[in-house]
């Protein structure tokens, strides 16, 4: 049994966390956690991302690259991850399409 995206993020760990997008996805149930910091390989990715992911993520992969960064959010969000989790690492704004999506 998971517990949900709004859920989670009260959670000590994400006290200074902001949502820019996706609030009405805070009900998703969450079932697993895992990092997801690799370019997408459509093949071995769609075998391992299950409904209910949550993903934390430096977004290394995608930040130098917004058509592929696009790409990859979609692609995670179409096999039903529950959350995508991008620290600032190395991303430290968003666009406005990569918001949207």
């Amino acid at each position: 049994m998971g517990i949900s995206v709004r859920d989670a993020l009260k959670l000590d760990i994400f006290k200074d966390s902001k949502i820019i997008a996706g609030h009405k996805g805070l009900d998703r149930i969450i079932n697993r956690v895992s990092v997801f910091d690799c370019p997408i390989e459509v093949n071995r990715d769609k075998l391992v991302l299950k409904e209910g992911d949550f993903f934390i993520s430096n977004f290394f992969p995608f930040k130098d690259d917004e058509d592929y960064a696009l790409y990859a959010l979609k692609f995670i969000d179409s096999c039903g991850c529950a959350c995508f989790c991008i620290t600032n690492e190395y991303l430290s704004s968003f666009t406005q399409k990569l918001i949207e999506v």
